[in-house]
């Protein structure tokens, strides 16, 4: 009796046949094959290795125990490869597959780097035009911007649009205000980014799919106090979505 409590089972099992194809990663950055890379994780090879530098150190990596855990590079990979797909392609067995791992070392995985990750979020996420950092940053957006279209447009060195998260079913509580226009139920985001390398400088998140881009705008820091983000003729971008300011400008209405 106590062999069978120790190993828990009564009946021999067989594990399901798993081919990690995790491997097919490294081959895509030494073939520069970029493209595929990015289709898998979302990011580029560099942006990949600089996420881990980042979190390697984590404490949350670490479990003092005889049974280490995977590599931050396989779990940064597990994490960017689940939150970055949607439906059918996104369910954990698909991703465990994948990866050859179990299903509960997926969810461990999710957990794992989601922790280490808000703990960088202050640092990564902040925009302050009196820091020299953000300053240079600033002036290589206005540069990328004259250079793809014209000088007098270099003042526009933000960008904004909203981001649609889809839910798995229709909430139970006030369900119908995250019934958005095409028939989806979502949390609506609001992003805030530097053109020239897509970086997030401001972002709102939980509202419910069916309030309008101009409501969720103007939730945001930016809108609120645009005068911490943006000095004298400079402004931000927006789509026809967006209510027309003297630091908002819209192309086309």
């Amino acid at each position: 009796m106590d062999e069978v409590e120790k190993l828990r089972y009564l009946a021999a099992h067989t594990k399901a046949p798993r081919a990690p194809q995790l491997q097919l990663l490294e081959e895509w950055c030494l073939n520069n094959d970029l493209k595929k890379f990015r289709r898998k994780l979302h990011v580029d090879p560099d942006i990949f290795a600089s996420l881990i530098a980042k979190l390697e150190n984590h404490p949350v990596f670490s479990n003092n125990s005889n049974n280490p855990q995977l590599p931050v590079s396989v779990q940064l990979a597990i994490f960017l490869n689940g939150v970055g797909h949607y439906g059918n392609g996104a369910t954990t067995e698909d991703v465990a597959e994948w990866a050859g791992v179990s299903i509960g070392m997926v969810y461990n995985c999710y957990r794992w780097v989601m922790i280490a990750l808000l703990q960088l979020h202050d640092d990564v996420i902040h925009f302050d035009p009196m820091e020299l950092e953000d300053q240079e940053e600033r002036d290589r957006a206005k540069r990328w911007v004259e250079s793809r279209s014209c000088s007098e447009w270099r003042g526009g060195f933000l960008c904004v649009d909203g981001s649609p998260f889809n839910l798995f079913q229709k909430p139970g509580w006030h369900g119908e205000g995250f019934y958005d226009r095409k028939s989806r139920y979502l949390l609506s985001a609001q992003v805030i980014i530097l053109p020239h390398n897509l970086r997030i400088v401001d972002y709102v998140i939980r509202v419910p799919g069916s309030l309008h881009d101009s409501n969720i705008f103007s939730r945001t820091r930016i809108y609120r106090h645009p005068e911490t983000f943006l000095g004298a003729n400079e402004w931000i971008w927006a789509d026809s979505a967006y209510p027309s300011l003297p630091w908002c400008m819209v192309p086309f209405k």
